[in-house]
């Protein structure tokens, strides 16, 4: 009740499940969400919250969340997708709440990102060709077309993940 929103910044998903070994680090700073978190969060977005994963970080949302999507990068080598921090095009969705006052078409900034195929709300597309805008971009054609930011519901709430890091 004293939340809408919890984000999750760009980290592995085992990080968010296990987090640091007991003994690493003072007690309250070891240990992950495990199941009882994974649970607690299903419900807080069921019941109208918002769950926000940057980056890498949204592979948490949909190994333990469930968010119904496919990152088509998962176990592709560098030497056939290598993408080490370039500026991408990306066509936003115009009546997302999320790209409210945004241009039709952006670059975003994209390190080792997740690209995904998905049935939800896709709210970032990569560009169908000339993905790169800046930088330098091995194997386009895995990402082009895919999503790059989702927008999925669960219950009355919301489950986004941006295959980004937006504050760049």
């Amino acid at each position: 009740s004293k939340f809408d929103t919890i984000v999750f910044a760009d980290e592995l998903p085992r990080a968010i499940e296990s987090g640091h070994a007991a003994g690493s680090l003072p007690p309250e700073f070891t240990g992950g969400l495990g199941d009882k978190g994974a649970a607690a969060l299903r419900e807080f977005a069921a019941a109208g919250g918002t769950l926000i994963f940057l980056n890498r970080a949204s592979g948490y949302a949909i190994d333990r969340l469930g968010v119904p999507a496919k990152n088509v990068l998962a176990g592709v080598p560098p030497k056939d997708f290598y993408c080490p921090g370039s500026l991408l095009n990306v066509t936003l969705d115009p009546n997302s709440p999320l790209t409210r006052g945004l241009p039709a078409e952006i670059a975003i900034w994209d390190e080792a990102s997740p690209a995904w195929e998905t049935a939800e709300s896709s709210v970032a597309k990569f560009a169908g060709k000339n993905v790169l805008a800046s930088g330098w971009l091995l194997g386009e054609s895995r990402i082009a077309g895919k999503s790059a930011l989702i927008d999925a519901k669960s219950g009355s709430g919301h489950i986004i993940l941006f295959g980004m890091r937006p504050q760049y």
